[in-house]
């Protein structure tokens, strides 16, 4: 079984990928590509950066170097809509939507499943959290859409699993979508300047984004390494 596995950053694939075996790298266009095998099955794994279109970039790159697939997935960070749900919850999806389009997804047995809201932007509001709360998403993130959209097209199995790294309460100071490249891509450069421009304010929010990603990205990996589709 041939399997296609989108993130939008090495660092949510690389803890799955350091627990399978035979790694290669791919000399493909995107931020990261490499392959492995897993659980019998080999794993095409890629990250493009955040975002619909970067995403979708990865996904006909794959396409068109490895394809077909047999299972498509997207996997990485996301954020918590429902207020329930604690830091490093991992999550799987039910339907994947961009807000105006719903498309179906499998979710993983024995994890908790929701709707899940991928949108081109970072939501670091809460009361924008709650509004999206209240037509039923749980999490939302950046790239599963344009996946789920091609999954569902083609007839392809398709899973979504996030682990949370920020909660819905939780509030963001530092819009991070003013600080995006023309390809969509947050620009670590740009941030960096506006936290040491605005450090009271603005330090805490990237000292969040920087200390729990790689920490989530470990607890999703070691939960994948053990799963079997």
């Amino acid at each position: 079984m041939k399997i296609l596995v989108i993130a939008a950053l090495a660092l949510e694939l690389k803890p799955w990928l350091r627990r399978c075996q035979s790694l290669e790298k791919l000399n493909w266009p995107l931020t990261f590509a490499q392959t492995a095998h897993w659980n019998g099955a080999t794993l095409y794994a890629a990250a493009n950066g955040p975002g619909p279109r970067l995403a979708a970039n990865a996904l006909q790159t794959a396409i068109k170097r490895a394809g077909p697939f047999d299972t498509l997935m997207s996997i990485g960070l996301c954020g918590a809509l429902d207020a329930d749900l604690p830091l490093n919850a991992i999550c799987t999806a039910n339907e994947v939507s961009d807000g105006q389009t719903n498309w179906p997804a499998n979710p993983i047995p024995g994890l908790q499943a929701h709707r899940l809201l991928s949108i081109d932007r970072f939501l670091g509001d809460p009361a924008e959290k709650q509004k999206w709360a209240e037509k039923r998403f749980g999490i939302v993130e950046m790239e599963a859409a344009p996946i789920a959209k091609y999954a569902a097209a083609e007839n392809i199995p398709f899973h979504a699993v996030k682990v949370v790294s920020d909660r819905a309460a939780e509030r963001f100071a530092l819009d991070f979508n003013q600080h995006r490249d023309a390809e969509g891509r947050f620009s670590n450069t740009r941030i960096a300047l506006a936290a040491l421009a605005h450090p009271i304010q603005y330090a805490p929010d990237l000292f969040r984004m920087v200390s729990r990603g790689p920490a989530a990205s470990e607890i999703l990996g070691v939960y994948l390494s053990n799963v079997r589709l």
